[in-house]
């Protein structure tokens, strides 16, 4: 008859992941967070150009005026989002 273990071992996560997704001692984000919430901020600043853009479009305004309120939308969210999250300690 084969012998069973109680409590088969378990796979141990490498090392570098621990580093990743753990913070570090001195409370600062580790690098995958800090790309995360750069990442979290860009796609947020393109999700309100979109919307700014065809909202403009929408109502009426030239291509190049809702291009122009198209970036100014992005620069502002993003940098929007990018201050919130410094001041929650993402980055």
């Amino acid at each position: 008859m084969p012998r069973t273990t109680p409590n088969p071992p378990t796979t141990q996560t490498p090392a570098s992941w621990q580093e990743a997704t753990t913070p570090a001692p001195g409370g600062d984000p580790s690098r995958t967070v800090k790309v995360m919430a750069i990442l979290i901020a860009v796609l947020s600043g393109a999700l309100g150009a979109l919307i700014a853009l065809l909202l403009t479009r929408h109502l009426g305004a030239t291509a190049l005026i809702a291009i122009g309120s198209a970036g100014v939308t992005f620069l502002g969210v993003t940098g929007t989002v990018k201050h919130i999250e410094e001041k929650l300690g993402l980055l």
